[in-house]
């Protein structure tokens, strides 16, 4: 479903590199809180207002997650897997 925005994810990073570097699958779940960034007329949104929604939202991430996990089978030997067999590292 295409809503037409964009989401401004600030904390996939590093935890996307760092998975990648422990060869483990990765994926990211995002719970927005605010719409301002880019948006005419938008107030800026506190950190205690952006807090207070996650708060709000707590029950529905916990039962999502709740019901996700215990669907996640065996680790699959794909590209996250084998990431460092084709790597380079320079000393």
């Amino acid at each position: 479903m295409e809503s037409g925005f964009d989401v401004v994810n600030m904390t996939q990073y590093p935890e996307c590199w760092l998975a990648r570097e422990l060869e483990l699958c990765y994926a990211n779940v995002s719970l927005v809180t605010d719409y301002d960034v880019g948006l005419d007329g938008m107030e800026p949104v506190s950190a205690d207002t952006a807090f207070a929604v996650f708060r709000e939202n707590l029950d529905r991430l916990q039962a999502l997650l709740r019901r996700a996990i215990p669907r996640i089978g065996a680790q699959p030997d794909d590209n996250c897997a084998g990431a460092l067999r084709s790597a380079v590292v320079h000393g």
